[in-house]
C-alpha cells in the first residue's frame, strides 16, 4: 500500500473516529483491553519462575496473539481531536504483511543494512550507539557524539539533546527549537566528519521538542533522508497532531522512519504481562499510524526510569520473541540503565539487556543511555563499544544459556537500582581533547569483559 495513500487514510481516521473522553481511553479502555487479553489468551508470568529470558515458543505466540487482539480492538487516541482511532484485523494483516524486513542507513562510504531478526538469530543485531536524548552541554556535545561515532562497531548513531543554543535557553515551539535542530545537525556532522565516517546515519532530530526543529531541520542542508527520524507515541496508545505533522513531513520527503513506543511498567497496563501484551500492540500500532522501517522499545519503570529491572527485562524478552516469532516487524530496543559511566554496575546492566536481546530476536540495540538520561554529560562512547562487542558475541546464543548469564548479570547490579548512582560526566571518563576514555574507564570495561569471557562469552 502507497505510504502516501496510507497517510490520507490514518488523517481521515482521525478526524472521524468515534469521539472519546481522554480520561475515560486512559482509566477503562487501556486496561480493560490490557486485561481482557491477558486472561483470554492465559497471559501468567509466575509459571516462568523466575526466568527472564522465556524459552518457550507458545508463551510468546500468545502474548502475540494478545497484542494483535489489542490493537484491533483498542486502536488508538488522538489527543488533539479526541477521536478513537480503528483499523480492521484484515487492514492490520495487510499492513504487517508488507513492513520492511530490512532498511539501509547514512550514504557512502558509510552505510549500514538493519535486517530483521528471529529468535536466538546468529545474525548480529544493528548497533545505535548514543546517549539517546540525555541532555549535553553545549561546549562538549561535539567530543560527546564523536566518541560514539569513532567506534567502528557502532553501526549508527542516535543524537542527544542540547542543553543551550549557541548560550541560550531554548524554548519548546519558538524560533530557539529550530535553531536547536539545525545546532544539532552541524555538531553531529562536525563529529561524523572528526570520526572519519560523514555518511554514518544519525538518529535525529532529537531537539525536535514539537514538529518545528523536524520539519525545519530535516530539508535542504540539513539531516538527510537516509538518517533516521523519531516519532513517538504517547503513552498509553495515543498520537497527536504535532506527531502526525512530523509524518506528514517524512512521508513526502521520503524520510527513513523510527518510531518509539514507551509503556509504563505498572501504569495502566499492569506488570509484566500486560507490559509484553501492550509492547506488541504498540509495535504493530506504531506501523498502523506511522507506517514506521524500524520500531522501538523502553519501558519506563515508574521510580528509576530504567528498563533493566528482572521483571522488565522478562517483559521485554517475551514480547521481543513474540514479534520476531510472529511478524515482519523489525523491532529494536532503548537500553536505559540506571548507573552511569565509570561503573562497573552500568556495564553488567548493558551486557544484561544486550545478550537477552540478541537471544530474543531484537534487531537493533539503541543508547545504552546511561543513568537512565537524567544527569547531564553522563554518558559515554565506550559503553556503546562494549555494547556492540556483546551484542556480537551474543549472536546465536540459545534463549537457556543467555538466561544463565542474564541471572548472573543482574544478580552483580539490582542492588544498585534503587540508589541511582550518578557514577561520573563524560569529561571525567573522557579525555575532551583526543576524545580518548581514561585509564580508569577503559580498566573497568577490559575487567567486565574479562569476567564475561570467564563465564563463557566470547567478547
Amino acid at each position: 500500500m502507497n505510504n502516501t495513500t496510507r497517510l490520507l487514510d490514518v488523517l481521515d481516521r482521525v478526524e472521524s473516529g468515534p469521539i472519546v473522553e481522554e480520561s475515560k481511553w486512559d482509566m477503562l479502555m487501556v486496561p480493560g483491553a490490557i486485561r481482557k487479553a491477558q486472561k483470554e489468551f492465559d497471559i501468567d508470568f509466575k509459571r516462568l519462575n523466575g526466568t527472564l529470558v522465556p524459552d518457550d515458543d507458545d508463551l510468546a505466540d500468545r502474548i502475540y496473539a494478545a497484542g494483535r487482539a489489542v490493537a484491533e480492538r483498542l486502536g488508538s487516541f488522538c489527543v488533539t481531536t479526541s477521536r478513537q482511532i480503528l483499523f480492521t484485523g484484515e487492514e492490520i494483516d495487510a499492513a504487517l504483511a508488507q513492513a520492511p524486513v530490512e532498511i539501509t542507513y547514512g550514504e557512502h562510504p558509510d552505510t549500514h543494512t538493519e535486517r530483521k531478526r528471529k529468535v536466538e538469530d546468529p545474525l548480529h543485531m544493528t548497533i545505535k550507539g548514543g546517549g539517546v536524548g540525555t541532555v549535553i552541554p553545549e561546549d562538549i556535545y561535539l567530543p560527546v557524539h564523536q566518541s560514539y561515532a569513532q567506534e567502528s562497531l557502532v553501526d549508527t548513531m542516535i543524537n542527544c539533546t542540547l542543553e543551550s543554543i549557541y548560550g541560550r535557553e531554548i524554548r519548546s515551539r519558538s524560533a530557539w527549537e529550530i535553531l536547536s535542530g539545525w545546532h544539532e545537525y552541524e555538531l553531529t556532522k562536525a563529529a561524523r566528519v572528526r570520526a572519519g565516517r560523514p555518511g554514518m546515519a544519525v538518529g535525529c532530530v532529537e531537539n525536535a521538542v514539537s514538529e518545528l526543529s523536524e520539519i525545519s531541520a530535516t530539508s535542504y542542508g540539513g539531516f538527510s533522508r537516509y538518517d533516521w527520524h523519531h516519532i513517538a507515541m504517547i503513552s498509553e496508545f495515543k498520537t497527536d497532531y504535532g506527531s502526525l505533522s512530523k509524518l506528514t513531513h517524512l512521508i513526502r520527503t521520503g524520510s527513513i522512519i523510527h518510531s518509539f513506543y514507551n509503556t509504563i511498567y505498572g501504569g495502566t497496563v499492569g506488570g509484566g504481562e500486560g507490559v509484553a501484551i501492550a509492547i506488541v500492540a504498540g509495535m504493530i500500532m506504531l506501523q498502523m499510524l506511522y507506517m514506521t522501517n524500524t520500531h522501538s522499545v523502553s519501558p519506563a519503570h515508574p521510580f528509576y526510569g530504567n528498563d533493566t529491572t528482572p521483571e522488565m527485562i522478562q517483559a521485554i524478552s517475551a514480547s521481543h520473541q513474540a514479534l520476531a516469532r510472529n511478524c515482519r516487524l523489525m523491532t529494536d530496543m532503548v537500553l536505559t540503565p540506571v548507573n552511569g559511566p565509570g561503573t562497573k554496575e552500568l556495564l553488567y546492566e548493558v551486557a544484561a539487556m544486550t545478550i537477552m536481546g540478541a537471544a530474543s530476536g531484537t534487531c537493533a540495540m539503541i543508547g545504552p543511555r546511561s543513568n537512565a538520561g537524567v544527569n547531564n554529560g553522563n554518558v559515554s562512547g565506550l559503553e556503546a563499544r562494549f555494547m556492540a562487542e556483546v551484542g556480537h558475541a551474543a549472536a546465536g546464543m540459545p534463549r537457556k544459556d543467555a538466561n544463565e548469564l542474564v541471572l548472573w548479570l543482574v544478580d552483580k547490579y539490582k542492588d544498585t537500582l534503587d540508589k541511582r548512582p550518578m557514577g561520573k560526566h563524560f569529561t571525567e571518563v573522557y579525555d575532551v581533547t583526543t576524545v580518548k576514555p581514561t585509564d580508569e574507564w577503559l580498566g573497568m570495561y577490559n575487567e567486565v569483559k574479562a569476567e564475561l569471557r570467564a563465564k563463557g562469552l566470547k567478547v
